[in-house]
């Protein structure tokens, strides 16, 4: 009787150690059960938050142990949610030892929320083992959100920026802005995609569009479907008109003319055409020779050009008046201005210049001087005595 019990101890003992052992079995993760040296190291999901429709590709990383005994045939990998397959990739080949491979499995979802998926692999060992091995994938979906902005930034003298902002979560293609004044489109600018959270600017010209309310739309596409953005502003002129001044003014005065030269300068921000200066006449001034006029022409905004007018004079006139024409954003603008002579009917030349004077000339300049012919002659007599002294005393 003892043998016998013993006996069937041992045998209870055996059938308790199977049960154990295919208890323990059972509860272990899948990727070991039944997979021998096939595993999923890791997985990645792009985009990392998307959102209902849009595509979600989960990435898997299939790798073979370097201590396979050999090379494992892999019939697909799968990915799974609830039991269904969403995704799948099959006759993935001969995966040796120590080598891997990334199987990319695309899929949308209709719902919002977090998602519980499995990675599936399945094949078979050219020992014959069959491969069965899971890796679960969590995937969290948001609520599509398509939100843009725009917003019109700095604006420089011919020029302002609008912006458009992707403030949600989707990707904006195919974007174009344009401006519209009453009902018109008077631009048109196109840009690269837009990913969320990020912005980009087009810069329209604002010749068409000074002082008016203007209708910026943005038009960009979703998942197939387009979509509009829009903004009403007012953009103001700041543009300063051209305006021709004359500055660095010399005169020069010779018998009853003055020579006046200088620069006509554009002290705007707009160019001015056309720009003639004509000595106007008065009771003491009129046109001289060799011109009375002198036509400048075109002064770009911030620019200038030399000009150089005669006029005559009779009397003791204080000023020549310069009479300013040109053409600036399609007026014609006409303006005098005064320049000073001194009391003496002259007004200063610059020191070191020179003017020509032939016989009887009377020609007056600041900074030149002359000796009186007394004075002249006595320098004379002096000169002519000390070299008739030197010549003496050289004979001795």
């Amino acid at each position: 009787m003892t043998a016998k019990r013993g006996a069937r101890l041992a045998v209870v003992a055996t059938v308790a150690l199977v049960a154990v052992t295919s208890v323990l079995v059972a509860s272990l993760p899948a990727v070991s059960a039944q997979s021998g040296q096939i595993v999923v190291n890791s997985t990645t999901v792009e985009p990392r938050e998307p959102y209902v429709g849009e595509l979600v590709t989960v990435r898997a990383t299939v790798s073979n142990f370097e201590s396979s005994s050999g090379g494992a045939d892999l019939k697909e990998v799968t990915l799974r949610s609830g039991g269904g397959i969403v995704a799948e990739a099959s006759n993935l080949g001969t995966l040796g030892p120590g080598g891997s491979v990334d199987v990319p499995l695309s899929t949308t979802f209709t719902s919002a929320g977090e998602k519980q998926l499995k990675v599936h692999v399945s094949g078979r060992h050219e020992n014959g083992n069959v491969i069965n091995v899971e890796y679960p994938v969590i995937v969290t979906v948001e609520e599509r959100d398509v939100r843009a902005g725009l917003s019109v930034g700095e604006q420089t003298n011919d020029t302002v920026n609008v912006e458009l902002t992707n403030y949600g979560n989707t990707n904006l293609s195919n974007v174009e802005i344009t401006a519209s004044v009453n009902g018109s489109q008077i631009a048109q600018r196109y840009t690269a995609n837009l990913d969320p959270d990020a912005n980009r600017s087009v810069v329209f010209d604002t010749a068409d569009m000074s002082d008016r309310v203007v209708l910026f739309t943005a038009t960009y596409t979703v998942d197939g479907e387009t979509f509009t953005t829009t903004l009403s502003e007012e953009i103001e002129d700041d543009s300063v008109p051209g305006e021709i001044r004359l500055t660095s003014i010399e005169t020069t005065q010779r018998a009853g003319s003055v020579t006046i030269q200088g620069d006509a300068a554009n002290v705007g921000n707009t160019d001015a055409s056309s720009v003639l200066l004509t000595v106007k006449e008065t009771a003491n001034v009129t046109h001289g020779s060799p011109s009375g006029g002198y036509f400048v022409g075109r002064v770009e905004a911030s620019e200038f050009a030399t000009f150089d007018v005669t006029a005559e004079l009779s009397g003791e006139p204080t000023t020549v008046p310069i009479e300013v024409s040109y053409i600036v954003d399609g007026d014609r603008v006409t303006t005098t201005q005064e320049v000073p002579l001194d009391s003496g009917g002259a007004a200063p030349v610059a020191a070191g210049s020179q003017s020509e004077q032939g016989p009887g000339s009377n020609e007056s300049q600041s900074g030149g001087s002359q000796l009186p012919l007394p004075v002249i002659g006595g320098v004379l007599v002096v000169v002519v005595l000390g070299g008739v002294g030197i010549y003496r005393w050289r004979q001795h």
